[in-house]
């Protein structure tokens, strides 16, 4: 009873990604837009998302191209601005939620021209933040993506314009002001009431938790409805894979290049080798370190992505709660908890790693410095 006011907003959202499943599933038929150039035609009158077909334009040939013109560029946009109407008109038809789209404040921050950033709803008594879609680069490969979503409670953050708005008769309806919103959704993930995923994949699965069990419902295409699965999901508390984009690799700290040099060697805590297992899609990497167990991270990358690449409010946060749930670990690169890091932007980034309690207690050693690599030790 005292979480039926999140009713809304996990019923909205588990409609929107029956939705966001279909259009990703006809990625590669729905949007063969390679002669196509015009961004105000990138999104389908609504209600007109299947069965539509891109014609060729004479007119288009031999005009100059650019990366805007690229077929995947678009195929990207297109489906992130589908994704999103798709979540809004889910969480208009509650007639309870109404919506926010932050602008980042600084230009680094700021997500890639394809990408949708971040979906801030709101009611009388919940604040969600949303990731519409999740590694949509992806979609055009059938590569896996997914949808990410955290809630938090509303509070008192907004007292004051609640207070401007106390003769109106519908709290959730009315004009608050959005700077103040904003600013009470900038909290930790330790403040969360509910957050999850859903994964765009050979099947579709949306993993969420209340703050105490994780549970995983797999979309059956046959009556569309989302069936329990994965009942009180936990992780291993060791897995033998770690996932991450070596191709960074020269711009990690030591302490996480230490960590991955024992566990390839054969020389870490369980004396066994681990595979290296990376999509490149989020959502897709930490599921399979859900249920499989191991390590997932984004370090900081000194040369190209200083504060590493998740957005900590949107991205690293709702799936750091989700794996704390699910009895896993979650930390920043000093080693603290992933879960009490306040975001103070809406777009800040964070460098995160999250995985098996085993995995990640060890891993914390090579973090905080108390433990080396044996190739360095020898060295020494």
């Amino acid at each position: 009873p005292e979480l039926r006011d999140l009713e809304n907003i996990l019923l909205a959202v588990q409609m929107a990604c029956k939705t966001i499943s279909n259009l990703v599933s006809r990625a590669g038929l729905a949007y063969s837009i390679q002669n196509e150039d015009d961004d105000d035609d990138l999104s389908f009158p609504e209600g007109d998302t299947n069965n539509r077909r891109v014609d060729n334009d004479d007119d288009k040939v031999g005009k100059e191209k650019d990366y805007n013109s690229d077929g995947r560029y678009y195929s990207m946009k297109r489906l992130d601005k589908l994704s999103t109407t798709v979540l809004k008109n889910a969480l208009k038809f509650t007639g309870t939620v109404q919506m926010i789209v932050p602008e980042a404040k600084d230009p680094v921050e700021q997500p890639d021209q394809h990408q949708p950033g971040v979906l801030i709803a709101y009611d009388e008594h919940n604040l969600a933040c949303l990731d519409p879609l999740d590694g949509s680069g992806n979609a055009d490969a059938s590569i896996c993506t997914g949808t990410v979503f955290g809630v938090f409670e509303r509070g008192n953050a907004d007292k004051k314009n609640k207070q401007q708005h106390n003769n109106q008769e519908n709290d959730a309806s009315a004009d608050y002001d959005e700077e103040s919103l904003l600013e009470a959704v900038l909290q930790p993930a330790n403040k969360m009431r509910a957050a999850g995923y859903c994964l765009y994949s050979s099947a579709t699965v949306l993993v969420f938790t209340l703050g105490s069990s994780v549970y995983g419902f797999t979309l059956d295409p046959q009556i569309q409805e989302f069936v329990l699965t994965h009942d009180k999901l936990t992780i291993p508390s060791r897995g033998n894979v770690y996932s991450c984009n070596e191709a960074n690799s020269e711009g990690w700290q030591s302490g996480w290049k230490d960590y991955l040099r024992n566990i390839k060697l054969g020389k870490g805590e369980t004396q066994e080798r681990y595979a290296l297992r990376y999509v490149g899609s989020m959502v897709g990497d930490i599921h399979r370190t859900l249920l499989y167990g191991g390590v997932f991270g984004y370090p900081s990358d000194q040369l190209h992505k200083p504060q590493g690449n998740l957005q900590i409010l949107y991205k690293s946060s709702p799936m750091a709660f989700v794996v704390h749930h699910a009895g896993g670990k979650a930390m920043d690169e000093l080693g603290g908890n992933l879960l009490d890091k306040r975001p103070e932007r809406i777009h800040q980034k964070s460098p995160c790693f999250m995985g098996s309690p085993k995995d990640m207690d060890e891993l914390k050693q090579y973090l905080t410095g108390l433990r080396k690599s044996l190739t360095t030790d020898n060295q020494e």
